[in-house]
């Protein structure tokens, strides 16, 4: 549990910096450089470490799939609606997540985790009701669903992949495929960034990748069913 609120704090960072990001450079080049710093750091480890077993490598490729699906749906989800829009329908992910759980991992779901999945979403709906009006892009509420649907496939993969490998390895095999997807999409619509903006999606990329860790961390800690509300 504690694993999981420090993961959600970092992504928070994360997706801050995102949004800033997306005034003025494309999903493709911020991704690519976020991965890109990720697998700079995650690569070495993970290699050191013995990498992946091949007989696991078709999973650990669904769960970096889902990861970049959902890193491009949230850069514009983020990109076309308010902050507190999006996490709005990123907030619906513990739902996904529990339903999911039951038939793909075999857990029970207790009536006491839908209650405070439920009690968290309804906190944030009362939080942002004075000024959500729903006139958003349609857009970007279809991308902030299909980020969130992948973010809780995600976490069904995690467990299902259990602890055969590093928290290095974990994060480099997505790391790697989001670098081949957008590396060649931003080559074609690179914008130098300045000095400071270089730092921030290099930060980006840290805050990214470490979050991820975390998070895959407590995924494998525990029963999604229990970090699910968190």
């Amino acid at each position: 549990v504690v694993l999981m609120v420090v993961g959600i704090a970092l992504f928070a960072l994360t997706d801050v910096t995102t949004k800033w990001l997306s005034a003025g450079y494309g999903a493709a080049q911020v991704i690519a450089m976020r991965c890109g710093t990720a697998l700079v750091v995650a690569g070495p480890i993970a290699w050191r470490q013995g990498g992946i077993a091949p007989r696991r490598l078709p999973l650990h490729l669904l769960r970096g799939g889902l990861i970049v699906c959902a890193a491009f749906s949230f850069f514009h989800a983020f990109a076309r609606l308010p902050l507190f829009e999006a996490y709005v329908v990123s907030f619906t992910a513990p739902f996904m997540t529990m339903a999911l759980a039951v038939p793909f991992l075999g857990e029970e779901v207790g009536a006491s985790a839908w209650a405070w999945a439920g009690l968290g979403f309804g906190g944030v709906m009362i939080a942002v009701a004075p000024g959500l009006t729903g006139a958003g892009s349609a857009i970007g509420y279809g991308a902030a669903l299909l980020g969130t649907a992948s973010y809780a496939g995600m976490k069904i993969v995690t467990r299902r992949l259990g602890t055969g490998e590093g928290l290095a390895a974990a994060m480099a095999v997505p790391a790697a495929l989001g670098v081949v997807v957008a590396g060649p999409l931003a080559a074609a619509t690179w914008v130098t960034p300045p000095t400071e903006d270089a730092a921030l999606l290099v930060l980006n990329g840290a805050l990214w990748g470490i979050g991820n860790a975390v998070v895959t961390a407590a995924v494998r800690a525990a029963e999604a069913s229990r970090i699910a509300p968190i």
